[in-house]
């Protein structure tokens, strides 16, 4: 299980046709594997050795595509930075991951420059479009080195042959977020990534004929996985640098895409955009969505503004390569005997075992709520360089989520909330996406957060942040009054803030709770 054979085939099959679209540029099959191939030979010119870590900070590029393959291609691994985070969290992945190289888009130089001396195991910065790269040498000075850059050290180097890194070798290191605590690094392998391609072509029919967006954040695991299925599907990619409602529209119209991924908060915002309307996504065959629970008002929203659309769920994450569970497209229903399993996040996917399990990890019965736990060839190496998180996740090769849910008889995965989104309020458990999704079936609602706040009573509270749809009003009392009406009161918000701005999102597009949290801490 090579992930780079992918690129290979596709080369033998569709040479002269086209592989990448980023705006005006188009890059054919035969240009990508070159490319990718001499990125590899400057790699190894510049020392790499095999399993050395190569990060990569920028926003969505063809450049994006040429690393994920070029590292593995030169028999290194992939590290992935958020853009997002801020310099001292980069600088603690570059060190922790021992990055000895890292690719970056001209635009992150000042952000770069302001971490460098604090990357110790660093030792060059390649630019985008730059006439210098950066290297840093043992005092922790910055030195110009003359005449390299990205395009010099792919122009100036020798194709390079595939090295033909697979199976348990490892692919790259994905950190997590680290909202709750220090970012920790998902190893993944080749057989993790490569598994999860050929179940996302077996499940979505992905091929040949995809014209596929990608609008999600290429540094999330994700959207590194999504490049390793839609190069081994041979599939046309149009790429965005990163997901705005008008450009994802613009770019389904101009370039007619069949298919793309979407976190449910950018689908929320793509059905609530006024212009909606006003673009032809009649070539449109298939959204995938995934990362979080999706409202259950706005899918059935989207159901009807879309209805020659086939909507298909993923449920996992990054430790899982990352993905678990699959909710097939004839499930995507509002009405018949099929309509309920829209609740779901689907049965296991191909080559996966999932079960649920109490506090003591045994498996419970059907409808009995407990732990998701995950075992197969998806789930991850471990966590780099902490053997300690690993055994807490990881225990007879299955892998413990933190999610709460329950299996129906039939195997359909229910997902109650994440473990530590549940509100316990006066010793009652309240699942915060079950009251989400009964707010977002206000018509006045465009996006909301529910979590709880510290109480002298109950301990926590139920609280909900709403933001209106343009041109609405809704009071709190009314956002209550309907929560009452439909859910009682233990699990109905004890209070509501109304905000105009948008809620934050973290760089995959997830509402960010504990950014909300620390103004009622």
């Amino acid at each position: 299980m090579h992930l780079t054979q992918g690129l290979r085939r596709c080369v033998e099959r569709r040479r002269d046709e086209l592989a990448l679209v980023f705006d005006e540029q188009k890059i054919s099959w035969e240009q990508f594997e070159t490319r990718v191939a001499k990125l590899a030979g400057g790699l190894r010119d510049l020392g790499l050795q095999a399993d050395d870590r190569v990060a990569m900070l920028a926003h969505n590029c063809p450049e994006y595509f040429e690393f994920n393959y070029g590292v593995l291609w030169a028999g290194g691994a992939i590290v992935p930075l958020n853009n997002k985070l801020p310099p001292d969290q980069l600088a603690y992945i570059l060190n922790h991951s021992q990055t000895r190289f890292l690719i970056a888009d001209e635009e992150f130089r000042p952000v770069i420059e302001g971490f460098l001396g604090k990357a110790s195991s660093l030792e060059q910065v390649i630019y985008f479009s730059s006439t210098s790269a950066l290297e840093l040498n043992k005092q922790g000075k910055v030195e110009t080195m003359k005449n390299i850059s990205y395009e010099d050290l792919l122009g100036n180097a020798n194709p390079l042959e595939d090295q033909l890194r697979g199976y348990e070798d490892m692919a790259g290191i994905f950190y997590t977020s680290g909202t709750t605590g220090t970012p920790k690094g998902v190893v993944l392998s080749h057989r993790n990534l490569v598994w999860n391609s050929m179940g996302g072509m077996l499940n979505t029919d992905l091929d040949e004929s995809t014209v596929y967006l990608h609008a999600t954040p290429l540094f999330h695991a994700a959207g590194s996985a999504r490049i390793f299925t839609m190069i081994s599907a041979g599939a046309t990619n149009i790429i965005l640098p990163k997901f705005e409602v008008i450009s994802v529209l613009a770019a389904i119209e101009r370039y007619r895409v069949t298919s793309l991924l979407l976190v449910p908060t950018m689908i929320v915002r793509l059905v609530n955009e006024a212009k909606f309307d006003a673009y032809d996504l009649s070539y449109l065959r298939s959204i995938a969505y995934g990362a979080s629970s999706m409202p259950q008002a706005a899918l059935a929203e989207v159901l009807k503004k879309l209805p020659h659309v086939s909507f298909t769920q993923a449920y996992g994450m990054t430790e899982l390569s990352p993905s678990a569970t699959f909710l097939e497209s004839r499930y995507h229903v509002l009405e018949g005997p099929d309509a309920g399993r829209l609740l779901s996040c689907g049965r296991a996917t191909w080559g996966a075992d999932v079960r649920i399990v109490n506090e003591q990890r045994e498996v419970l019965s059907a409808g009995e709520v407990g732990e998701i736990a995950v075992r197969g060839p998806m789930v991850m190496q471990g966590y780099w360089r902490n053997p300690e998180a690993t055994a807490e996740i990881i225990e007879d090769g299955w892998l413990h989520t933190g999610d709460a849910g329950y299996k129906d008889a039939e195997g359909f995965v229910y997902i109650v909330d994440r473990i530590k989104d549940m509100v316990i309020t006066g010793g009652v458990n309240v699942a915060s996406i079950e009251v989400e999704n009964c707010i977002y079936q206000m018509d006045e609602v465009a996006e909301c957060a529910v979590f709880g706040i510290p109480h002298p009573d109950w301990i926590e509270a139920v609280h909900a942040v709403v933001v209106l749809k343009p041109n609405s009003a809704c009071t709190e009392s009314q956002v209550i009054s309907h929560c009452k009406t439909h859910l009682g009161v233990y699990k109905s918000p004890r209070s509501v803030e109304i905000r105009e701005q948008a809620l934050p999102v973290s760089g995959t597009g997830k509402i960010m709770k504990n950014e909300l949290r620390k103004n009622y801490q």
